[in-house]
């Protein structure tokens, strides 16, 4: 029973978090997104975030689940569940708030050539938005390697875009087919 009453208390925590965390708003000038699409973002991760806890704790509680009482694994799958949520939230809010939202189309575009360009020679691109002067891009390359089981040549890449006041990188995976496939973004 103790073991409830302090998960009680920090499932009512945690929903006060979730609720002003998702609806909050950055103090920055440059955040384009409002209070509803924020909320969206974060209602939409945070839903995966619920449904990977779900899965996880099924998993979890097959190898374990002699352990535990049925209430207990109900408890803990919520646990599982609304940790996930949470962290799918904010993750999801932040993706959307990122420097890469002020590219104009062009500089989307621009980018895009400047990857695909970075993965086939191998060597680092720049790019420039020509909407916006200060948003600057840089993609290099990392790593190239073969994934012979798949028949593919992959390269991991940095994308680093700057706006003039701070910069962001994210990483992207670009594989082709061998022996001459384009290249082409893959999640696995």
């Amino acid at each position: 029973m103790k073991i409830q009453k302090h998960f009680t208390t920090a499932i009512i925590t945690s929903t006060l978090f979730l609720l002003t965390a998702c609806n909050s708003t950055s103090n920055s000038s440059d955040d384009t997104l409002g209070w509803g699409t924020r909320t969206v973002l974060c209602t939409g991760g945070g839903l995966v975030g619920g449904y990977v806890g779900k899965k996880l704790a099924e998993k979890y509680f097959e190898k374990t689940g002699s352990k535990y009482s049925a209430e207990q694994i109900e408890l803990y799958t919520k646990g599982f569940q609304l940790g996930l949520f949470l962290t799918f939230c904010k993750i999801a809010d932040y993706a959307g708030n990122t420097i890469y939202k002020n590219l104009s189309e062009e500089g989307e575009k621009q980018r895009r050539e400047q990857v695909l360009q970075a993965a086939a020679s191998a060597q680092t691109t720049t790019y420039k938005d020509p909407s916006n002067p200060n948003l600057h891009g840089t993609v290099k390359p990392i790593k190239t390697y073969a994934e012979s089981a798949l028949n593919r040549e992959c390269v991991d890449i940095e994308d680093t875009l700057a706006d003039g006041n701070s910069s962001e990188s994210v990483y992207v995976k670009y594989c082709r087919s061998l022996p001459n496939g384009p290249y082409q973004p893959v999640t696995v």
